[in-house]
């Protein structure tokens, strides 16, 4: 199948930032403070609407890579959604129960439509860099649907929502469950050491959801530790040296480390490494957060890892 090359008549226009986690993975799933960085690269999304077309009323979707490769298309009929042509039955049946999800809380979604939808979306970061490919497509549908993103998120994803509450801004943020929903302050975080943090891909993609179920199944999840995690990510905001920052950090993998009784990630792949090594997110997988040392990129190129991004590159 084809997409057109010409569209017909321009629609709308919506883009989201990726995220990462620097402080509260897994915590502030009850109630502690995480701190929060929207990236530089993020995902847009292009609507394209042909009243005109002469077929079957339809939405043809295509998603293209960082690189312009296409790597999934499908073709749903309107109004039902039915799936009438796809690349990958996993990812369509998933975009489809998206776009349903989203006309329970939008009844008339894409449900009165006649012609034809081309929808593109184009992500700036490969695919497994585990910036947020999810929640820049359930936010930018959202927008399309003019819904509330966390509604969308909580009926497809057991998260806390702090992947939508960062890419929905442009500034780093403060992101807390108070009651089960999502209280979010926007900050500033510049810290004044911040061309000596880096960020180093691992190549090792992991599933979310299950790093989540995992952790919940921890008995030994306590107050004093959840208390000890906001209390970090406060400190994390207004310090003013590299030494300090590591500390925190230090002191923030070994909290979670003893709850999922695992070695960090510094432990098990770079225990020689004289800088801090911080997990974001989910542990054992995408990027970590690095300190620079002399030697740096020597080290982790002869470790097999070669993807090291400054500060500034990554971060909005």
């Amino acid at each position: 199948m084809i997409f057109i090359s010409i569209m017909q008549k321009y629609e709308h226009f919506f883009y989201s930032h990726g995220k990462l986690l620097l402080t509260g993975e897994y915590f502030i799933l009850y109630g502690a403070y995480g701190l929060a960085l929207p990236t530089v690269k993020g995902q847009s999304f292009t609507i394209y609407y042909d009243k005109n077309y002469s077929g079957s009323s339809g939405l043809h979707w295509k998603s293209f890579d960082n690189i312009d490769k296409p790597w999934f298309e499908v073709f749903f009929k309107l109004p039902s959604l039915d799936i009438c042509y796809d690349t990958e039955k996993k990812i369509a049946f998933r975009l489809r129960n998206l776009l349903l999800e989203s006309r329970k809380i939008k009844k008339n979604f894409l449900k009165n439509s006649f012609g034809i939808f081309y929808v593109k979306t184009k992500l700036e970061f490969p695919i497994n860099w585990g910036l947020g490919s999810s929640s820049t497509l359930i936010n930018n549908i959202a927008k399309w649907a003019s819904i509330d993103p966390y509604m969308l998120l909580e009926k497809n994803f057991p998260g806390s929502g702090y992947d939508i509450a960062c890419v929905s801004n442009s500034k780093p943020i403060i992101f807390k469950l108070k009651n089960k929903k999502p209280h979010v302050i926007p900050i500033n975080f510049n810290p004044p050491f911040k061309k000596k943090l880096f960020f180093l891909h691992l190549n090792k993609k992991k599933n979310t959801c299950e790093g989540i179920r995992f952790f919940r199944s921890k008995k030994n999840i306590s107050s004093k530790s959840i208390d000890s995690i906001s209390s970090i990510t406060k400190k994390i905001i207004v310090c003013k040296t590299l030494k300090e920052f590591e500390i925190l950090l230090l002191k923030h993998e070994r909290i979670i480390s003893g709850i999922l009784n695992l070695p960090t990630v510094k432990e098990h792949y770079f225990p020689d490494y004289l800088g801090i090594v911080k997990s974001l997110g989910t542990w054992g997988g995408d990027f970590v957060l690095i300190s620079f040392r002399k030697g740096m990129k020597k080290y982790f190129s002869k470790k097999g890892f070669h993807t090291i991004l400054s500060f500034d590159e990554m971060i909005l």
